[in-house]
């Protein structure tokens, strides 16, 4: 990095979603001098956010959030807790220990967000907010920094944690590979919920015809749902279960296709989390990988930095290391799909 050029930095993060936030994070403890770049706000403390979209995590999701230095925030997004999930009619505990059982939770995912980016911030890392990547800087082959409407930024490595919208892998034109067909996806909350025709201390993944539907209960009267069509003669209804009540606030819609770049790295750039690549959240791990993405992507990041002499091995071994771990998500959400009496997904 040249010092003399207030615009270069070690490391940019394009994104400060949960893969960003953790990249950055685990860059600016090794010493790097690294920017986040997002087209987000910034949080504004004195205006409380909206009721955003719920999400499930497992317990496991702790772990790495103590290792970003983040401990805690998800417990700030709680909205619920659930101890097991009841699939296709079958209850499995999510596990336990010499503690007691395990509680998963279910988060709203824009309070969730923001409470990173705070941690992050908190570790003086500087946030580029309300920004947009218009294009990439290059130097033959390398990848040197990017353009926004703010001014050119250079870096010795670019980490894109930008979500679906995959802004290097698009502008760059990496390969990209599709694993499943269109899968249509859309999740909503229902509320006024007087009894609760199913349990509220479990989670529901219900099984159909070419679709399948998640259920997180809030109480006292509320529930999140999750729905998931193979075809395209779906409308964003809730499920039959909650037909009954009232929808609370905006549904959102989303083409869940699974699909991953390959590679996933080049020279000056690495990609991670949903913009490396994408399962539907029937994985149940969507906010657990993207945490792991990131920290992993750091690490290889730090490492092509530390040791520029030996940059294509390290970025091989990331791209081995990311492509195994997606196959191997891929191999256990279809033989999940399977046993649960869906199929259809292979093209």
């Amino acid at each position: 990095m040249n010092n003399q050029n207030a615009n270069a930095y070690d490391v940019i993060v394009i994104g400060s979603g949960p893969a960003g936030t953790a990249a950055a994070s685990i860059c600016r403890k090794k010493g790097l001098h690294v920017i986040v770049v997002t087209q987000d706000s910034e949080p504004d403390e004195s205006r409380p956010l909206s009721q955003g979209p719920l999400e499930s995590i497992h317990p496991g999701v702790s772990s790495l959030l103590e290792k970003i230095g983040a401990q805690g925030v998800e417990q700030l997004a709680a909205r619920a807790t659930y101890i097991g999930i009841n699939a296709n009619g079958n209850y499995t505990e999510l596990g336990r220990d010499e503690n007691g059982i395990w509680e998963g939770l279910h988060i709203d995912r824009q309070i969730f967000n923001a409470q990173l980016l705070r941690k992050t911030m908190e570790q003086d890392v500087p946030i580029l907010f309300n920004e947009t990547v218009e294009e990439f800087i290059q130097d033959a082959e390398r990848i040197t920094g990017i353009k926004t409407k703010s001014g050119d930024l250079y870096a010795t490595c670019i980490l894109d944690a930008s979500g679906k919208k995959a802004i290097a892998g698009k502008k760059l034109t990496f390969h990209r590979k599709f694993i499943s067909p269109p899968l249509l996806c859309w999740t909503g909350i229902s509320g006024g919920i007087t009894t609760y025709p199913f349990d509220p201390q479990a989670a529901y993944f219900i099984p159909g015809e070419d679709e399948w539907t998640w259920l997180a209960p809030q109480p006292p009267d509320r529930c999140a749902w999750t729905r998931l069509s193979m075809k395209g003669d779906r409308s964003l209804d809730p499920p039959d279960l909650l037909k009954d009540y009232p929808v609370i606030g905006e549904v959102y819609a989303d083409n869940m296709r699974w699909r991953v770049f390959q590679p996933v790295c080049k020279e000056g750039i690495v990609l991670c989390g949903d913009a490396a690549g994408i399962l539907d959240p029937a994985a149940g791990q969507g906010i657990f990988n993207a945490l792991w993405s990131g920290m992993y992507a750091a690490n290889a990041v730090i490492a092509c930095i530390q040791d520029p002499a030996y940059e294509a091995f390290h970025l091989a071994r990331y791209n081995q290391l990311y492509t195994e771990h997606f196959e191997s998500k891929v191999k256990q959400l279809r033989e999940y799909y399977i046993a649960q009496g869906l199929s259809g997904l292979t093209i």
